[in-house]
This record gives C-alpha cells, structure tokens and sequence, in this order.
C-alpha cells in the first residue's frame, strides 16, 4: 500500500499519519506498523519543491481495503492496484533505494506476519466495492 503525504497537526507519529493517509486515499485499514527507512529527497519537488527532506517508508498489515472512494486532495477517483512491494517501486520510479525498501517490506512480511514472498504476477485492480483480507 502506498498513500503518501504529509504530516498534519493532528498526527502524533508517523504511524498516525500513515493510517490516515491510507484510509483518506485508499480507504485501507492498516495494523501493525514498521518502520523501514527513509529516502532522501534533495529537492523536495515532490512537496512543491520544499528542499532537502527525508521522507520516512512504513509497512504494514492490510486488514481491510473498503469502497472506493473519491480523493479528497485532488476530487477524482483512483484506481486501487493490487502489486508486490518490488512491482510497486518499479511502477513509483523508486530507484535502488526503494526497490531495497521494498525487498525489506517484503521480508518483514515473511518474519513478522508469516505471509508468503508475493511473486510478480498480472496487476490486479481492487473491486470498487473493497475487499476483506484475512
């Protein structure tokens, strides 16, 4: 699962914003967070060319992946893909780091949540209605 955004007054933690990004942009219900590194951005173009910042990765369980809903930052409605952590960083453009980010999520699925190494398979697309995972 990959939201992004930022930190906002009422986040506490970066876990904290991780869960409501994931539930305001994908509708995902999340547990058990783990932090896993940080990507240095050296312009910050990605926030409106802010400058230098870490952006900070996290993984977790998904528990729950709801309805489809329309993005409240940019009014449409996206498209929910289901794709391994590796497929992920191909299609986000990552680059080494985060292809090594993604490889350590997909450990940390294996020793964690005793969950299988997921292989590169046909992307799928989430039913509009959501999913329950167990």
């Amino acid at each position: 699962m990959l939201p992004g955004g930022t930190v906002e007054k009422t986040d506490e933690t970066p876990e904290d914003t991780m869960h409501r990004e994931a539930a305001e942009e994908a509708q995902l219900t999340l547990a058990d967070p783990v932090r896993l590194g940080w990507v240095l951005d050296e312009t910050g173009e990605v926030y409106g060319g802010v400058g230098p910042n870490a952006r900070l990765r996290l993984a977790a369980r998904v528990t729950d992946i709801g309805p489809a809903a329309v993005d409240p930052a940019t009014g449409h409605r996206f498209a929910l893909l289901l794709v391994t952590p590796t497929q992920a960083a191909t299609l986000l453009g990552w680059g080494r780091p985060g292809a090594r980010q993604a490889q350590l999520a997909a450990q940390m699925a294996r020793e964690r949540w005793g969950l299988p190494t997921a292989r590169p398979a046909a992307i799928d697309e989430i039913p509009t209605e959501g999913m329950r995972l167990s």
